[in-house]
C-alpha cells in the first residue's frame, strides 16, 4: 500500500511573539517572550506528517539566505523528506505573529519565495508528485500552482486535500476548487465561499453539504473549539471539539491536515480519520509555537485512550 504524502506549500520562518493583553491602536506594550522557528502552512502540515511517523516529501520555496536554510534543516531533523527550490531573487517567507493571553493569534505574512513557487518548478517535480497516495495544499502559494499539481496528482489516483487558508480575496471559485479532491476550510473560510456567516456546528455541517454540491468535492468545515462537520462520500457527519486546555492555536489547522492525511494515507476510514486529527489538532494547542507543538503518534494515541477511559 501506497503510503507517501507530498506538500505542496510555503515555508516560512517565525516570529512568534506572546502578549499579556491585546494593546490599543498606537499603544506601545512589552511583550512576555519572542521566539523565531519554522513555519508556514506547508512547512507546518509537512512536520505534522512527519513526526506521526508519516512518509512525507516537502515541495516548496526558500530564499538563498540562512533563515531558508535552517526552515529547510528543520524539515529533514523532523523526519521529511526535501525537494527545495532556492529563489536567489527572493528572501525567504516570514510570518509575523503575536498570540494572545488566551492563545488567539493575529499574523501578517511576507510570502517571499513562496510567492514565487510557480508551475514550471511544479513540472520539475513532478515524479514526487506522482508517488503520493495523498496530496496536501494551502493558499500560502499561487493557486495556478497547486492546481497543477493536483492536476499531475489526479492522473496517477492520488487524493488531493486543500487547506483554502488563508482565505483567499476574492473567494476562488467552485471550478478553482473542483481542482481538489477534499477542502478542509474552516468556518471563516467556508462563510466567504458560501456568502454567509457561520456560527455553530450545526451551520458548519449544512456547509459542507452545500460546498461539496456547489464544488463536487468532499468537505470537511472546522470550526476550532466548537469541533468539526463533515461532507465526505455523501455521507454528513460531526463531532465535538475535544476539550483541552488551550494556550496556542497557532498551527492547529495545519496539525489537523496533515493529521488527516496521514490518517487516510495510513487506511482510516474518513470519520476516524477525522476523529484522530481533530484529537492531534487540539492536543497541538495545549503547546506552543508551530512546529514545536505537532504531536507524535504515540502522544495523539495516548490522548485518544484517555479521553476513551474517561468516557467509560
Amino acid at each position: 500500500m501506497n503510503k507517501n504524502i507530498a506538500i505542496v506549500g510555503s515555508i516560512n520562518v517565525d516570529l512568534t511573539t506572546y502578549l499579556d493583553r491585546w494593546p490599543q491602536r498606537g499603544e506601545t506594550i512589552k511583550t512576555r517572550e519572542t521566539k523565531i522557528g519554522t513555519g508556514g502552512k506547508g512547512a507546518n502540515q509537512c512536520c505534522a506528517v512527519a513526526k506521526l511517523g508519516g512518509a512525507v516529501t516537502m515541495i516548496g520555496a526558500i530564499g538563498d539566505d540562512g533563515f531558508g536554510r535552517d526552515c529547510e534543516q528543520t524539515l529533514k531533523q523532523n523526519g521529511a523528506h526535501t525537494a527545495i527550490i532556492v529563489k536567489e531573487d527572493h528572501s525567504t517567507g516570514m510570518a509575523f505573529i503575536d498570540v494572545g493571553p488566551e492563545g488567539d493569534n493575529i499574523i501578517r505574512i511576507t510570502a517571499g519565495a513562496n510567492g514565487a513557487l510557480n508551475v514550471d518548478d511544479i513540472k520539475a517535480q513532478a515524479n514526487q508528485i506522482q508517488q503520493a497516495a495523498v496530496l496536501l495544499f494551502q493558499n500560502e502559494v499561487a493557486v495556478e500552482t497547486s492546481v497543477e499539481a493536483a492536476r499531475l496528482a489526479r492522473q496517477t489516483g492520488a487524493l488531493s486535500i486543500m487547506d483554502p487558508a488563508p482565505a483567499a480575496n476574492p473567494p476562488w471559485d467552485k471550478d478553482t476548487l473542483n481542482a481538489f479532491d477534499i477542502i478542509t476550510p474552516n468556518g471563516g473560510e467556508a462563510g466567504a465561499i458560501l456568502g454567509r456567516q457561520l456560527e455553530s456546528l450545526s451551520d458548519a455541517a449544512l456547509a459542507a453539504k452545500d460546498l461539496a454540491s456547489l464544488c463536487r468535492v468532499g468537505s470537511i468545515v472546522t470550526m476550532g473549539h466548537l469541533g468539526v462537520a463533515w461532507y465526505l462520500d455523501g455521507i454528513a457527519g460531526q463531532m465535538d471539539c475535544p476539550k483541552v486546555n488551550a494556550i496556542d492555536t497557532v498551527a492547529a489547522g495545519d496539525c489537523f491536515n496533515g493529521a488527516f492525511a496521514f490518517a487516510v494515507s495510513d487506511g482510516m476510514p474518513y470519520a476516524q480519520a477525522i476523529h484522530f486529527a481533530s484529537h492531534a489538532a487540539s492536543l497541538s494547542t495545549t503547546r506552543r509555537g508551530a512546529v514545536g507543538s505537532l504531536p507524535t503518534l504515540s502522544e495523539v494515541r495516548e490522548f485518544i485512550a484517555q479521553e476513551v477511559d474517561f468516557s467509560t
